[in-house]
């Protein structure tokens, strides 16, 4: 039985959820949508109110033409700073965004390093935390594993074995959550289009590293025992990932895609499978699909999806990640 602490923490976070669309509501509109007590909401929005996380003024009502207050979430309260690392045909960057409670994108750069090293990232982040005081959380994406805040198989060499999320967390005295680019990417995905009771996987294929895949099962993003489900890029192609690495280009790549496919149809039996990177071209799944239907049933085959590009949907996963972590949070 929960206590009344708990209780507390579980109705701010359905009001905190509701004023996350950015709209304002007054308090008989938030008891209706979240199936609190006026008196309840009355109360929350108080102390909400009180801390500078929520804003309430005066608005007149146009069904009544009288004055009501209304309430909705203070984009000054705190931000998010989101920041993450690749290595896209040849060239190294870092992206740094910073996002308003409410997924506003209030600020965002992308810089070029060579080396991209431990160095370039905290660089960045103390150019965000110079603009925004009031950051609160700190997302980071990594194309490599991210095992225990330690990035692993990293596609940069520098940033190998480096403990990142302990480097900053010591930097910035902000709680840091690591993770691989792919599962923010497919989770994003999965939340900005409203799919839900669905699995979902997405499968990346850049030109030049191995690749990669990320799946969510029904709204829970599978990340596995050592956070690197889905790294299709170990599966056992006949040659060592060196020679792998050698014909990830068009159109050698195709056989390898087909067979990644094939296996994660047959592992995971997502609804939708999801095809993105500069190695595919919306046209080759006209090619992909039927070769797994070689293998796989017509009934047990997924949809299939070309994406052009992931960066929204990556930005995205990241914030709702973090509001995930606000909401959990004890």
């Amino acid at each position: 039985m929960k206590d009344s602490a708990a209780m507390k923490r579980e109705n701010k976070t359905q009001i905190r959820r509701l004023l996350r669309s950015g709209k304002s509501y007054t308090k008989q509109q938030i008891a209706l949508q979240t199936r609190l007590s006026v008196a309840s909401c009355n109360t929350y929005l108080n102390e909400m109110e009180a801390t500078g996380e929520v804003t309430g003024e005066k608005q007149k009502l146009r069904d009544v033409g009288r004055n009501a207050m209304v309430y909705r979430l203070n984009e000054d309260y705190e931000s998010i700073l989101c920041l993450y690392f690749a290595l896209i045909q040849g060239v190294k960057s870092v992206t740094t965004a910073v996002l308003s409670p409410t997924g506003r994108i209030l600020y965002q750069r992308a810089r070029q390093f060579e080396p991209l090293d431990a160095a370039a990232i905290d660089q960045e982040a103390a150019v965000a935390f110079q603009h925004f005081s009031n950051i609160s959380q700190i997302i980071v994406g990594t194309p490599s594993i991210a095992e225990n805040g330690v990035i692993r198989h990293s596609d940069i060499p520098e940033l190998e074995n480096i403990p990142l999320k302990a480097m900053l967390e010591t930097e910035f005295r902000r709680p840091v959550f690591l993770a691989n680019d792919m599962h923010y990417k497919v989770y994003g995905y999965y939340r900005q289009e409203q799919i839900s009771n669905k699995i979902v996987t997405l499968v990346n294929y850049p030109s030049g590293v191995l690749p990669g895949t990320a799946t969510v099962h029904k709204g829970t993003l599978l990340t596995g025992r050592n956070l690197f489900a889905g790294m299709v890029g170990f599966l056992d192609y006949g040659m060592s990932l060196e020679q792998q690495i050698q014909m990830l280009h068009r159109p050698a790549a195709e056989p390898l895609i087909i067979q990644a496919s094939i296996a994660l149809i047959s592992i995971l039996n997502p609804h939708l499978l999801l095809f993105t990177g500069d190695l595919l071209q919306e046209s080759d799944l006209e090619r992909i699909r039927p070769a797994c239907r070689t293998c796989i049933p017509e009934e047990y085959m997924p949809d299939f999806v070309f994406i052009p590009g992931t960066d929204q949907y990556y930005l995205m996963g990241m914030y709702w990640k973090a509001m995930d972590i606000k909401d959990t949070a004890k």
